[in-house]
């Protein structure tokens, strides 16, 4: 734990270096940010949630004002994405506060979110977007807008958008998804 009126700058500049790290990959950076809170900030559960959920409302609009300068935003795919993601976000800070209120429970889910996906990222080897010869996959709208639920509710219930998640599926996925 961090003394008195120093958590507050410690804070501010370990957000903002999990921000740089994090946007160039598409994300905000909460899913990092959350067990920094918990483990160094000692931010109570579940107060930590809806933190984290404020933390992408302020770290997204810039990634997303760099997408819209490159071009790179709006399609079909982005739609779904933000269709389903929305309403699993706010199922899942529901669920977290009122049927997981405990931070023993609230571990057990922050240990089911990283362990799984620190080992899928570790396990799989470099981009498959960017593989000699690779074909992308078409994926069925209806398909990627259950996986945005999920994922959404995910994320709402660990307090992250679910861009962390997100990205790496869709990179496996590939670019003409829907």
């Amino acid at each position: 734990m961090i003394g008195p009126g120093w958590s507050e700058v410690v804070a501010l500049v370990v957000a903002y270096l999990i921000a740089v790290v994090t946007t160039p990959a598409g994300i905000s950076g909460a899913v990092l940010l959350l067990p920094f809170q918990v483990s160094v900030l000692g931010t109570p559960s579940p107060s930590v949630t809806p933190t984290n959920l404020l933390y992408n409302v302020v770290a997204t609009p810039g990634a997303l004002y760099r997408y819209w300068r490159q071009g790179q935003t709006g399609g079909r795919l982005a739609l779904v994405l933000i269709g389903g993601t929305l309403p699993g976000v706010i199922a899942g800070s529901v669920i977290r506060v009122k049927l997981l209120p405990g931070s023993r429970v609230f571990d057990v889910v922050v240990a089911a979110v990283l362990v799984p996906l620190g080992v899928w990222l570790l396990l799989s080897r470099g981009s498959l977007t960017d593989a000699p010869g690779r074909q992308d996959r078409q994926i069925p709208a209806l398909m990627l807008a259950v996986l945005a639920v999920v994922v959404g509710c995910v994320g709402g219930i660990y307090g992250i958008g679910g861009g962390a998640i997100l990205a790496p599926a869709l990179d496996r996925i590939g670019p003409q998804a829907v």
